[in-house]
């Protein structure tokens, strides 16, 4: 049986243009970052340069705590995993975001993200929510 979100944390996530995510050094420092997000068959994706500090943390640990829509937003305690060789996500995220943020995808950010995603210096992100949801290591408890 899989983790699904708590209710309030689904109602935001099904309308929030954004998630702060926060990832963990191996000292366990958070540091957190406002990205895009979208809502997929019970998971949270998005895309990040391949050499960015949140994917290189993701790639080590996979631990994250998102807030979404805002900084204070509902929270969850997920866990993140790069996302290889699945060109079907990579292409649905793209018709995704060119809905949900129609504004900038048709401008250029669509293409910056295909050629990335095409070069492999981008990678897809999927955060699933763990049973124990929660902020609490994000809150220092």
């Amino acid at each position: 049986m899989t983790t699904q979100f708590p209710a309030e944390v689904s109602a935001a996530l099904a309308e929030a243009s954004y998630i702060y995510l926060t990832t963990y050094s191996p000292s366990g420092k958070p540091g957190t970052v406002p990205t895009w997000c979208w809502l997929h068959e019970g998971a949270v994706y998005f895309t990040t340069k391949r050499a960015s500090l949140k994917a290189r943390r993701i790639a080590r640990d996979g631990h994250v705590t998102v807030h979404v829509g805002r900084k204070d937003g509902p929270a969850f305690a997920g866990h993140a995993a790069l996302v290889e060789d699945r060109p079907d996500l990579e292409t649905a995220i793209l018709e995704a975001y060119r809905r949900k943020y129609w504004f900038l995808i048709p401008l250029w950010m669509g293409r910056y993200i295909k050629n990335g995603l095409r070069a492999r210096t981008s990678v897809l992100v999927r955060i699933l929510p763990q049973a124990s949801s929660g902020a609490s290591r994000a809150a220092g408890t």
